[in-house]
């Protein structure tokens, strides 16, 4: 399958409320709603205490069938509603039925959140679409899985997730002795038997440990290069503390609980590990409360310390049968070829109408590409899908270039050029009109007659931020295009940014900075943008009362941790620092929603590039331009381009 991201970033905002806002999706939009508690809180502690009991018992209780449609109705009810949900449905509605494309639903909390504990423990793969009469995380189209923000930039420093074969499976019993017994050897043989004609060709090698210790479990992954751990064994979580564990064999074969924060400990340094299942009860469990250690939760610790860009944990207690049979059919389907959240979407569906365990698994994923395994089909049984084709197109590569004296190479490594410069002096524009009579109808005829759908595209710009800003206004994200850009750096030379290259730092990415009142009726707002310079926000200021500019605030945004010529790191950031951003410039008091959004840029034309692709979403938009080394140069902007053009602007129909 092919998946495009939904994803919804959730978190408190106070009084028993909660707040939802789009951060990706295939039709650019960024739509915000606030919910109150979909499940009382008192109700779900009586769910949870339904699920916590033997898995056994949990598998015969026939009533859970009927509360998880009347819970999953609620929970859909109560994301989906408003903007967000009329997004939803747009872009559902879009996917191809194919049978080859689906919309990725993926839910984005945070450790730090005080209603993390809440949270995360209400049954998001319940969600129960009453129209369709159905759930969505049963259906191949709509997968549900989970992400943490904690971890975002945890997935991406594999680059590609992409294994080579043989892909190395190490299976663990590290159930000890005095707690229930499990059929962990049943387990291990259907694995087996689901991998059998991939192990015969030598794409797969599964690798079985007993009675382990957490210590001789490092010594294996030190010395195997395993890409999957299968942990088989018990876990648990104690709610009242927020603290989950699993446990392994301590000495004298005793048992020994292992902390999630000690277990990624163990798991630390392994770059080729790529996917952790944790077959073991509440192992996906986690408080996260403000101030507490991530050892809350054991797939929560193994994504934030030990770098594991997918896990796939229980949210409550499993029977030994079904722990079974999810392993069974999670291993087969990617034996097919399936994407991880594929596979456990196809267990759940099999699940489904036999056990309410059929939710309990769930994915947690923070790499962006879930296509973790490149495996052929065996022997040949089936044709290989289009979308695991390794054939890839080339890029059109094409440069931009208005600033004189930057980018004489430009010709020898691209396949077109749009020369701009002769409309300017250094960097200063010759005549002021031009910016909208010249510049922006050359640069939208270039790049129009250029693109090709099918192809990735790599711009290459040596211009300034207002052209590379418009670029992305006009290859905004619903043309599908794949694009990439190259950043020029002062001292450190010329890097291909691309939105998936990993680079992202940890910690939180803008500074808190309140907005600065201007003129409080004034329609229009400014936005300040400080990430390669300091100060933005002060010579806007002064701008607009130099200038006097019908603008009522303007929006401070200055970079984490402070801004600097190598303050954002690559494609990844910069794409992560746009997204994080545009929700503030999407709020509009009721006096502004006509207005316009005046934006001074200090910063690399990738981040510049990747707001516009944002900004088709926004009612209108002035860019300025800074003169860079002139003398007096201090809160002197210069109008450049108006986004869209003033005579194509679209007013609502007559009679509408």
């Amino acid at each position: 399958m092919k998946y495009q991201d939904f994803t919804i970033d959730l978190r408190s905002a106070g009084s028993d409320r909660f707040e939802a806002t789009v951060v990706a999706a295939p039709i650019r939009d960024t739509p915000r709603i606030f919910f109150s508690e979909p499940i009382e809180k008192k109700e779900l502690e009586t769910l949870l205490a339904a699920f916590d009991r033997p898995g056994s018992e949990i598998k015969k209780d026939r009533s859970l069938e009927m509360t998880s449609r009347r819970l999953g109705g609620q929970l859909y009810s109560a994301l989906f509603q408003g903007e967000l949900g009329d997004l939803f449905l747009q872009c559902r509605a879009a996917v191809p039925l194919d049978g080859r494309s689906g919309l990725r639903l993926r839910l984005k909390f945070r450790l730090g959140d005080t209603e993390a504990a809440y949270l995360a423990a209400l049954p998001w793969e319940w969600m129960w679409d009453s129209k369709k009469g159905e759930f969505l995380a049963t259906d191949l189209g709509t997968p549900v899985i989970r992400d943490l923000a904690i971890a975002d930039h945890v997935a991406h420093r594999h680059g590609s997730l992409k294994v080579t074969p043989p892909l190395r499976i190490l299976v663990v019993d590290a159930a000890p002795n005095g707690l229930h017994p499990l059929d962990l050897q049943r387990e291990v043989e259907r694995i087996t038997a689901k991998l059998a004609s991939l192990i015969e060709a030598g794409r797969v090698e599964i690798l079985q440990i007993s009675k382990v210790t957490v210590e001789e479990l490092r010594d294996v992954l030190r010395k195997e290069g395993i890409h999957v751990l299968h942990f088989m064994g018990h876990g648990g979580y104690d709610a009242p503390s927020g603290f989950g564990a699993v446990f392994f064999f301590g000495r004298g074969e005793k048992q020994l609980q292992v902390s999630g924060e000690m277990l990624a400990t163990y798991l630390k340094g392994f770059p080729s590990l790529r996917l952790v299942v944790l077959n073991a009860c509440k192992s996906a469990r986690y408080a996260g409360r403000l101030g507490a250690s991530f050892n809350e939760g054991v797939a929560s610790a193994i994504l934030a310390h030990a770098r594991v860009p997918a896990v796939v944990a229980n949210q409550y207690s499993i029977s030994d049968s079904d722990a079974i049979t999810f392993s069974e059919i999670f291993y087969g389907r990617i034996a097919e070829g399936d994407d991880v959240e594929a596979a456990l979407t196809e267990v759940r569906l099999r699940l489904k109408g036999q056990t309410p365990e059929w939710a309990t698994p769930i994915l947690f994923l923070t790499a962006r590409d879930s296509k973790l395994f490149s495996m052929e089909r065996a022997h040949g049984k089936r044709p290989t899908r289009t979308d695991c084709s390794t054939s890839q197109p080339a890029p059109v590569y094409l440069g931009v270039r208005s600033i004189v004296g930057w980018g004489g190479d430009m010709e020898a490594r691209n396949d077109a050029v749009l020369d701009l410069t002769q409309y300017f002096d250094g960097r200063a524009i010759k005549e002021k009109p031009w910016w909208q009579e010249k510049v922006f109808p050359m640069l939208r005829e270039f790049l129009r007659a250029r693109l090709d759908e099918r192809r990735p595209l790599l711009l290459d710009f040596a211009a300034h931020s207002s052209i590379a800003f418009a670029a992305g206004w006009l290859l905004e994200p619903k043309s599908g295009l794949d694009v990439r850009v190259r950043q020029r750096t002062g001292n450190e030379g010329e890097f291909e940014w691309s939105p998936n290259d990993g680079k992202h730092p940890e910690g939180i990415l803008w500074l808190e900075r309140a907005d600065l009142e201007i003129t409080p009726d004034a329609p229009d707002v400014a936005l300040a943008l400080s990430v390669s310079q300091p100060d933005v926000a002060e010579e806007v200021q002064e701008f607009i009362h130099r200038e006097g500019c019908p603008i009522g605030r303007i929006i401070e945004a200055v970079v984490a941790p402070e801004p600097g010529g190598r303050s954002v790191l690559g494609g990844a950031h910069a794409l992560r620092l746009a997204h994080d951003l545009f929700p503030r410039l999407r709020r509009r008091r009721p006096h502004e929603r006509a207005g316009r959004v005046h934006i001074f840029c200090a910063a690399p034309n990738a981040l510049t590039f990747y707001l516009g692709q944002l900004a088709s979403a926004l009612p209108g938009i002035v860019l300025y331009e800074y003169p860079f080394g002139a003398k007096d140069a201090y809160g002197r902007y210069q109008k450049s381009i108006e986004l869209p053009p003033p005579g194509e602007v679209k007013t609502v129909p007559k009679g509408w």
